[in-house]
């Protein structure tokens, strides 16, 4: 029979940057709300807990969330605030996402003792050299570290040098029922395009507003809605005045649901630089969009070229533009690839695909690390 200990669910704590809405936060999320409360006590802490977005879904699942007060990336008491957490909640599995959550997780769960480590290897090739030496020298505190796409993983394992063994590919995935096809009235008059990616460099939104001049000379009646807050705001406003097409662009901001505008669009595009497995991509297949997207990081493990949309190099407005309007010309072709792109959604990136996945791994390393498996009877017993 197993301890009273083993049986109980085993403390699991998910790291991130913050409690915003972002790609890595809605994962998490999914996440702790899908894994079973038999197996797991899930928590969620963030670095810094400025925005309550994340926070307050959460909680309202009642699950605890904590806020470990980073005021500045040099902020060094949040590592021991993360060690009080560590050893205070008798975690178990330290689950971390991004960057610095990443580097911290190794360094302070290793002092710790925490027996699993994962780490979450969500980009490729775009860090800084600094940042890409660091990820290389802690890489081996991680008991497994977690890829969202195969390229990812081919490219975590080439630069960080991780064993077969010490990696997995979890694929995003997307909750099917919330993002639906809702086709558009055909009176609904000028075509839309959109984007829901984060308004920052890396997405590449100058690129966009760059191909969409090109689209007017087609379109002069098209729209551009773009979802999302960033840094990149102002500076893209600026573009768009100098552009001439400002008046048919419409910045939403932040938006606690992206569906509703997912609606309002005919074609989604997305202009990334890098990539690793772009939800906002899954989210508009799901939605049953056609998409065109830059070929970069794990975007063509989502979006086969002719079939659920099409694919361009980054950074070419010319070739971005192209795309766009060869979609806006053919209906035809568009309502197939949203169709197509819906049933490869379906099949192949669904949220419960994704939980499962990750549950089937967690267990794996809870029977490798810890000597437990779990029965429905009696919980966690030793092997």
């Amino acid at each position: 029979m197993p301890s009273e200990g083993a049986a109980r669910p085993i403390p699991l704590l998910f790291l991130v940057t913050n409690f915003d809405r972002g790609g890595a936060e809605k994962i998490v999320t999914r996440c702790a709300l899908g894994l079973p409360r038999s197996k797991y006590a899930v928590q969620v802490a963030a670095l810094q807990g400025r925005s309550q977005a994340m926070k307050d879904d959460l909680a309202r699942a009642g699950i605890p969330v904590h806020d470990l007060g980073m005021t500045w990336k040099g902020d060094l008491r949040v590592a021991v605030r993360l060690a009080r957490l560590l050893h205070r909640e008798r975690v178990r599995i330290l689950f971390t996402f991004m960057f610095h959550p990443t580097l911290l997780g190794r360094l302070i769960g290793g002092l710790c003792g925490v027996p699993i480590r994962v780490s979450s290897e969500r980009t490729m090739a775009w860090e800084r050299t600094g940042r890409r030496l660091l990820n290389r020298w802690t890489v081996g505190l991680a008991t497994h570290v977690v890829a969202v796409s195969d390229r990812v993983a081919a490219y975590a394992a080439r630069e960080f040098r991780i064993p077969p063994y010490r990696l997995t590919t979890i694929r995003n995935g997307v909750d099917l029922d919330h993002f639906r096809p809702t086709r558009r009235d055909a009176s609904a008059g000028a075509p839309v395009v959109g984007c829901t990616a984060r308004l920052q460099l890396e997405n590449d939104h100058t690129t966009l507003l760059r191909a969409f001049s090109t689209v007017g000379k087609r379109w002069p009646d098209a729209h551009l809605l773009l979802v999302g807050r960033g840094p990149e705001e102002e500076r893209l406003k600026a573009l768009g005045e100098a552009l001439g097409i400002i008046a048919r662009i419409r910045f939403v901001g932040e938006q606690p649901d992206v569906a509703p505008f997912l609606q309002q669009m005919d074609l989604y595009v997305q202009p990334s630089v890098v990539a690793g497995m772009p939800n906002s991509v899954l989210e508009a297949m799901a939605a049953g969009l056609p998409v065109v997207a830059t070929a970069v990081g794990g975007t063509p493990e989502v979006v086969v070229q002719g079939e659920t949309g099409l694919l361009v190099p980054p950074r070419d407005p010319v070739a971005l533009a192209d795309a766009m309007l060869r979609l806006l010309a053919d209906h035809a072709l568009a309502e197939a690839f949203g169709r197509a792109g819906r049933a490869r959604a379906e099949r192949d990136f669904g949220e419960a695909r994704m939980r499962e996945r990750l549950e089937a791994l967690l267990d794996q390393l809870v029977e490798r690390h810890l000597g437990l498996r779990f029965t429905p009877e009696v919980g966690w017993a030793t092997c």
